[in-house]
């Protein structure tokens, strides 16, 4: 194996070692109005099953207002452990941009909620996942789009593979052996 070949390789290897699983850290950044308590739904306090919709938690009614969460880095996201009251449906969509979202996935405790939960009143947490994200988000919204219209977001926290930031280092090194590799081919050529 050349001295080319053996670099490429570890600089891969070192590529593939970043990408492990990760729990990014959520910030609620944004709410509409009628969302009472919003920074509630991020604080790492996570309500026991059965706790009251409006205790500590970000609650609303209706099933217009929407709560805005960013993450630390963006992330290809593929589980969540959501805490919610347990009668209502919630729509999670992601952003890389905050401003365009799409659907990542719903939620409701009467189907989502683990049978050990056994809840029928207040909030319940529920671990969900899903296919990996196609694309590395950094927003998060939630809307509820269905339910009794008393609605609330105790505890919300997010799993995936964290998208790889290269080091200025790194990026150097990756550029030195592009034009090598230029080289190479430029006095094949000739």
């Amino acid at each position: 194996m050349s001295t080319l070949s053996k670099t490429l390789a570890a600089v891969s290897l070192t590529g593939l070692m970043a990408l492990a699983q990760a729990v990014p850290i959520v910030t609620v950044v944004g709410s509409t109005a009628g969302v009472t308590n919003a920074a509630a739904a991020a604080d790492g306090v996570v309500p026991a099953n059965g706790t009251p919709w409006q205790t500590t938690s970000a609650w609303w009614t209706g099933n217009t207002a929407t709560l805005t969460f960013q993450l630390d880095q963006a992330y290809f996201l593929s589980s969540a452990v959501i805490t919610a009251d347990w009668n209502d449906v919630y729509r999670f969509s992601a952003s890389t941009d905050g401003v365009t979202f799409t659907q990542l996935f719903t939620v409701t405790g009467l189907v989502d909620q683990p049978p050990s939960a056994n809840v029928s009143f207040g909030q319940v947490t529920m671990p969900i996942s899903f296919a990996p994200s196609a694309l590395a988000y950094t927003f998060i919204r939630v809307q509820a789009i269905a339910g009794d219209g008393q609605n609330a977001l105790g505890e919300v926290s997010f799993g995936g593979v964290a998208a790889p930031v290269p080091e200025p280092s790194t990026l150097a090194f990756m550029a030195a052996g592009v034009g090598l590799l230029g080289l190479v081919a430029r006095r094949r050529r000739a």
